[in-house]
């Protein structure tokens, strides 16, 4: 299927939509070796409209049976609750630093990947990271997402790849970030309850790779706020020519480092055209995709810790996302809100 576009707010101050967490530098490395991470529990409601994805864990994003292939996708809604985590230990005296857990990247996309990988310091040049991008908890789609009148079956979207991040580049506030997935349908069937031919179908396959470069800048506008433009650049090389896209996306955040308040805000705004003719709808598909988010944390004062980690905070989120394509089956929107807690080590 085409990548998912739709954020969940479980993520840090400035994460956006599209692919990318654009507004974050990497977290230093710690000048003492040891274990270090992170838990961020959380809990709210969203609200989805698509035709394409049929689950994230146990939620149900979309109707099991559809009764058009020209409507747009009908409205689900359901409270949510999640658990983003990691874990690091760092060797201080050569600036390294192993880590594993759930990417905060990866949860815009409904993907519950787990990622390994290694942080390593080098000086004046900044800091480099890679990781392993496994599944862990794989989103649910459509075997046949264009099947009418009958109940669709679900099957996985597995994606596994790597991820690479150099951030802080010659000691600037300068990030690029590559990112490569291998995408699996499970049980690819798109168009098989059609009067398609063999070509025709193989023209929906929703399986191939993801590329993804990205680029940031952190401005700083004094010394508690930041300003940060970015700009993603994806290329989905599915097997399916219709479903094969590039994609370009801009994003501007805004955040507000306070205490015991902090803010962030961000837009997003971009496109993503397909290589080749829907063989359903006689047409190339486009996408305009838009996205807007805000974040508010609060130090709590009351100094509460959870098994030796720093002081807690508090947080609240909302997102709205909406990609308009010029197919409407395509279309998808998204609504979040969202309360938790974040503890560190």
């Amino acid at each position: 299927m085409q990548k998912i576009k739709f954020l969940v707010v479980f993520a840090i101050a400035g994460c956006l939509l599209f692919g990318a967490n654009f507004a974050s530098a990497l977290e230093p490395i710690p000048e003492e070796s040891g274990f270090s991470g992170f838990i961020r529990p959380g809990a709210g409601y969203l609200w989805f409209k698509s035709n394409m994805v049929a689950s994230f864990l146990s939620y149900d994003l979309s109707d099991k049976t559809i009764h058009s292939l020209d409507s747009k996708p009908s409205a689900e809604s359901s409270g949510i609750v999640l658990a983003p985590f990691s874990v690091e230990y760092t060797f201080a005296s050569t600036r390294t630093q192993l880590f594993l857990g759930t990417d905060l990247t990866d949860l815009i996309r409904f993907d519950y990947s787990q990622q390994v990988g290694v942080k390593q310091g080098i000086g004046r040049l900044g800091i480099l990271q890679g990781g392993l991008l496994l599944s862990g908890i794989p989103a649910k789609v459509w075997k046949d997402p264009y099947a009418v009148n009958t109940n669709r079956d679900e099957t996985s979207r597995e994606s596994n790849g790597a991820r690479l991040v150099w951030d802080r580049i010659g000691g600037s506030q300068l990030q690029m970030q590559y990112t490569y997935r291998h995408i699996n349908i499970s049980s690819e069937k798109s168009g098989q309850s059609l009067a398609l031919t063999s070509s025709e179908r193989n023209r929906l396959s929703r399986d191939g790779d993801s590329h993804a470069g990205q680029v940031l800048y952190r401005f700083a506008l004094s010394d508690r706020q930041r300003l940060t433009p970015a700009f993603t650049y994806s290329f989905d090389d599915r097997d399916g020519s219709a479903m094969r896209n590039d994609s370009y996306n801009f994003q501007l955040t805004y955040a507000f480092f306070g205490d015991p308040i902090s803010f962030t805000a961000n837009g997003s705004i971009g496109w993503a055209d397909y290589d080749k003719k829907n063989p359903i709808y006689g047409k190339t598909r486009n996408d305009d995709n838009y996205g807007l988010q805000g974040s508010l944390f609060y130090k709590n004062p009351w100094d509460w810790r959870l098994f030796g980690s720093k002081p807690m905070n508090f947080y609240v989120e909302t997102a709205y996302a909406y990609s308009n394509a010029n197919i409407d089956f395509y279309d998808q929107q998204a609504f979040i809100a969202t309360a938790g807690v974040f503890f560190k080590w």
